[in-house]
C-alpha cells in the first residue's frame, strides 16, 4: 500500500509546482504590461500638430432670415358685362397685349335698339305735347291781356305746358339711361395689360357680373412679404432691396409699409416694386433677406472646433497655457448654428485659444503642437 500511494504524491506534488510556476509567470507578464502602458500617459505621447483659433466674446449676435412672399400684379380684374346678354363678338384672346380703352367684346343689341326707337318715338310725341301746350298758353296769356279769357283759364294753359316740359324730360332721362346700358354692351379695357383668361366664347349668354375676361396690368409687378414684426423695422419705404426668384436676384424698392399688422400672424405686409418684369410672372414665390438680434453673449467657433459631451451639451478644447501645450475640455452650449459656424456660450472667456477641427482625435490632458507660423501671427 505504501508502495502504491508514492507515484501519485509525487504526481500532485509536480502539478502544484507547474501551477505555481504559471502563475509567476503570468504575473510577470501583467506587470511587464503595465509598465509599457505606464510610458503611453497623454503626457508622455507625441505632441499632435493642431490648428488653433483665439475665443472672441461679444454681446448679441444676428441670424440671416429668410421671408417667403409671392409676386403678384398691382393691377389685375375680371371683366363682366353689366347687364346680361348674349356674346356676339370677342376681339381678343388669351395672351394678347391691351391698351387702356380696347374694345375687348360686344353684347347683342337687338332688343335694347329696339327699345331706344321707342323711347325716341316716345320723345318726339312729347316734344309735340310740349309745342301745343307752348301755343296754348301763349295764346290764352294774349287773350287774358284783353280781357277776352278769364285768369283761371291761363292757369291751367300753364299747369299743362309744365307738364309737357315734365313729360320731355322724363323721356330724355329714359333714353339717357338707355344710351349708357348700351355703351356697357361694349367691354372695354380700363387699362394696359394682357389677357391672361378668356371666360366665354361667343353665342353664350352671360349674365350680369359674370366674368369674361381676366386682365392683368404689364406695369411693373410687386411683391407682397407677411414680415414678422421683429424686423419690420429694417425695412423703410423707398429702400432698395434685392428680392429672390428661382434662381435670380431682382432688384426693387419697398413701395408700401402697411399701417396694419395681420390679426392671425402677427405680421406686417410689405410690398417690394421690383425693377424689371423679366423673367418674373405673377404667382411667383419669392424672398426677401432680413436679420434677426440676439441678446445671448458667447463667441462664434467654427462647428469642427466641438466635440459631444454630456447632456446635449457640447466640448471645445482650450489650450491650458502657452508654457504647458496640454489642452483641456470647456462645457459650451450651442445657441445657433449655420451649418459651418456656431455660437456657443458656456465656460470660455475672451483671449482663449481653442483648437479648431480634428476634435475627435484629442482627448483632455493630451500634449499639443502649434506650427510655428501660426504661433508666431497670434502673437
Amino acid at each position: 500500500m505504501t508502495a502504491a500511494n508514492t507515484p501519485s504524491k509525487s504526481g500532485k506534488f509536480t502539478l502544484l509546482i507547474s501551477i505555481a510556476v504559471f502563475t509567476a509567470a503570468l504575473v510577470i507578464l501583467l506587470m511587464t504590461a503595465g509598465l509599457g502602458n505606464a510610458t503611453q500617459t497623454p503626457e508622455a505621447r507625441l505632441p499632435v500638430a493642431v490648428s488653433t483659433g483665439t475665443v472672441t466674446i461679444q454681446s448679441g449676435f444676428e441670424t440671416p432670415i429668410n421671408v417667403f412672399g409671392l409676386v403678384e400684379s398691382p393691377k389685375a380684374t375680371s371683366l363682366s358685362f353689366d347687364v346680361a346678354g348674349q356674346v356676339t363678338r370677342m376681339l381678343v384672346e388669351e395672351g394678347d397685349v391691351v391698351s387702356q380703352g380696347d374694345i375687348l367684346a360686344h353684347q347683342d343689341l337687338q332688343r335694347l335698339n329696339a327699345r331706344k326707337r321707342e323711347l325716341q318715338a316716345a320723345l318726339e310725341r312729347a316734344n309735340a305735347d310740349l309745342a301745343l301746350a307752348k301755343v296754348n298758353s301763349d295764346r290764352t296769356t294774349s287773350l287774358v291781356e284783353r280781357k277776352l279769357e278769364s285768369a283761371q283759364r291761363l292757369d291751367e294753359a300753364k299747369a299743362n305746358l309744365n307738364v309737357a316740359k315734365a313729360q320731355v324730360s322724363e323721356m330724355q332721362a329714359a333714353l339717357e339711361s338707355l344710351n349708357v346700358e348700351i355703351a356697357k354692351t361694349t367691354l372695354v379695357s380700363p387699362f394696359d395689360g394682357v389677357v391672361n383668361r378668356r371666360f366665354f366664347d361667343e353665342g353664350s349668354v352671360v349674365s350680369a357680373g359674370s366674368p369674361v375676361f381676366g386682365i392683368t396690368s404689364i406695369d411693373n409687378y410687386q411683391a407682397r412679404f407677411a414680415v414678422p414684426a421683429d424686423v419690420v423695422e429694417q425695412f423703410d419705404v423707398n429702400e432698395p432691396v434685392l428680392v429672390r426668384v428661382g434662381d435670380i436676384d431682382v432688384a426693387g424698392t419697398v413701395s408700401q409699409r402697411l399701417p396694419v399688422r395681420n390679426v392671425q400672424t402677427r405680421t406686417v405686409d410689405i410690398l417690394v416694386t421690383l425693377n424689371s418684369n423679366e423673367q418674373v410672372r405673377p404667382g411667383d414665390m419669392a424672398i426677401l433677406s432680413a436679420f434677426r438680434s440676439h441678446s445671448e453673449t458667447g463667441a462664434w467657433l467654427p462647428v469642427n472646433a466641438l466635440s459631444n459631451g454630456l447632456r446635449g451639451l457640447w466640448r471645445v478644447f482650450v489650450l491650458s497655457s502657452e508654457s504647458n501645450a496640454t489642452i483641456e475640455a470647456r462645457v459650451v452650449e450651442v445657441v445657433y448654428t449655420d451649418g459651418n459656424r456656431a455660437f456657443v456660450r458656456g465656460a470660455l472667456k475672451n483671449g482663449d485659444v481653442y483648437v479648431k477641427e480634428g476634435t475627435h482625435k484629442l482627448a483632455p490632458g493630451q500634449m499639443v503642437a502649434i506650427p510655428s507660423e501660426q504661433h508666431a501671427g497670434a502673437h
